[in-house]
């Protein structure tokens, strides 16, 4: 990316307020008319919180590096770096989303049916390791637990032998990993690009790979530094705060456009509102790939590029 560093740039002023006001429009559209577009409560409901996380993630980013913050003498660089892995929850979330949407009748309800199992089989894992614990407040917290996983499943309408046998929702390496012999769909090919190139570093982030290390370990070592190479490290340190925000926002745009793409909700300007914003990020290499590999075609099937 160093070498196209003059050769574009995005203003926040035209994206970052508009995305931020625009996915809350879109989520409160979610929580109060998707479930009669839907026809999944839980679908709703699991799709709203992340969309709320994913909105969080990004309002984090811009308030660790608001020029208030930044100018202060006990604002940092490394806060910024530090959190970059949370930009692949982010991918996470986005490939949830669009799973649901792909079969909202099914997938939504084997989403939370794995999430039960899972709860399940680790507090049977822990209530086996401490079963011969004297301490009664351990036998009194399985049992609560357990109460509250149990009222879970009678409100969702689940029954727990449904919810063993079902099987674990896979990761994003998982459902991009095929068989022998098997075509990859549209679908996984777009999640794929969201693993490559720039993208794969927020996996070696959240992984604590050396490939990571190699990108982020100045910010962290700013006292460790020879003193004629402390001087690069706020050039350095912005130029990477300034792309990362803006791999932040376009997944952040992407979760809402897969959103607007299948409610087709009314009102509120919303497709006018997400054309704006892509205009505004297209500029960036970045965003422009992701633009060019789904979404021109996607916004102009679903009317929102008209």
């Amino acid at each position: 990316m160093d070498e196209w560093k003059d050769e574009w740039n995005i203003d926040a002023t035209k994206f970052q307020n508009q995305l931020g006001e625009l996915t809350t429009t879109i989520a409160y559209k979610v929580q109060r008319e998707g479930g009669a577009l839907i026809g999944s409560r839980t679908a709703v409901e699991d799709i709203y919180v992340m969309v709320r996380l994913a909105q969080r993630t990004y309002d984090l980013f811009f308030y660790l590096n608001a020029d208030e913050h930044r100018k202060n003498p006990p604002w940092r660089a490394y806060y910024t770096f530090v959190v970059l892995p949370v930009i692949r929850s982010m991918i996470d979330y986005l490939y949830n989303i669009t799973v649901m949407l792909e079969e909202p009748r099914i997938k939504p309800a084997e989403f939370r049916r794995s999430g039960y199992r899972m709860a399940f089989e680790a507090l049977d894992e822990d209530e086996q390791k401490y079963a011969n614990n004297p301490d009664p407040r351990w036998a009194e917290w399985f049992k609560k637990r357990r109460e509250h996983l149990e009222l879970g499943l009678r409100r969702d309408g689940f029954k727990f032998d449904e919810v063993m046998a079902q099987n674990k929702w896979p990761t994003l390496s998982g459902y991009l990993r095929l068989k022998k012999g098997v075509a990859s769909t549209e679908h996984q090919r777009f999640l794929r690009s969201l693993t490559y190139g720039y993208w794969r570093e927020y996996s070696d982030y959240a992984h604590g790979t050396f490939q990571g290390l190699m990108r982020t370990a100045m910010p962290y070592l700013e006292h460790d530094l020879p003193h004629e190479e402390r001087p690069k490290l706020e050039e350095v340190s912005l130029k990477g705060i300034f792309h990362h925000m803006t791999r932040a926002s376009a997944v952040l745009l992407c979760i809402v456009t897969e959103l607007q793409a299948f409610f087709r909700f009314d009102g509120a300007r919303i497709n006018e509102r997400l054309r704006d914003v892509w205009a505004a990020l297209v500029p960036a290499p970045d965003v422009k790939d992701l633009h060019d590999l789904r979404y021109a075609q996607l916004m102009k099937e679903k009317g929102i590029s008209s």
